[in-house]
């Protein structure tokens, strides 16, 4: 399924007790809604994802997360309620230079702890997915750390073949994203 433009990403996503979520694409002036669901996630969470403990986001990594070309560096957001000016995780796939043969992407997520175990980073990735298929990505892969057991299952379940390779502390995943066969 062709994604028309993933800049205007759009779709509704639901929790794993059925609630519903908006899917979107983060912007440019989102900024402030990135900063502020870096702030509101635990420093574990903010450690989990960075590898590294930090308090807030500086304006060139604000700048770097949210200036993206929606082909080589695609960013989408999930916010739960559309009358909250906020979001509640973000997840995005950065393609690794030089391409490598397939062509690869890293892929990240951070959400919001509230949200932890209801199935937002599973369904963005999916989107991410469809996204980076239509952009000629064949491969994923992601870091965490070796105690980030829900973001592993993440990718345990998400019907996709895994390779993994252990570094100590940390777990690497890589997984070709290439079948059309695992259903959305």
């Amino acid at each position: 399924m062709d994604v028309p433009d993933p800049r205007e990403y759009r779709a509704l996503g639901y929790t794993i007790d059925g609630t519903p979520f908006f899917i979107r694409a983060l912007r440019q002036w989102d900024r402030a809604l990135l900063q502020d669901l870096f702030r509101r996630a635990s420093q574990q969470s903010r450690y989990s994802r960075f590898f590294e403990s930090k308090e807030h986001l500086t304006d060139a990594e604000l700048d770097y997360y949210t200036r993206l070309d929606f082909v080589h560096h695609v960013a989408l957001v999930a916010e739960a309620d559309p009358d909250e000016d906020a979001i509640v995780a973000v997840g995005r796939y950065i393609e690794i230079i030089p391409p490598t043969d397939p062509r690869c992407a890293e892929v990240a997520f951070l959400t919001r702890d509230d949200f932890h175990g209801k199935g937002v980073a599973t369904q963005l990735l999916k989107h991410l997915i469809r996204i980076a298929r239509d952009n000629g990505i064949r491969q994923f892969e992601a870091e965490m750390l070796a105690s980030n057991t829900k973001m592993l299952e993440v990718f345990e379940h998400s019907g996709y073949e895994l390779k993994r390779s252990r570094d100590p502390g940390s777990v690497r995943v890589r997984f070709l994203i290439d079948d059309e066969r695992i259903p959305f």
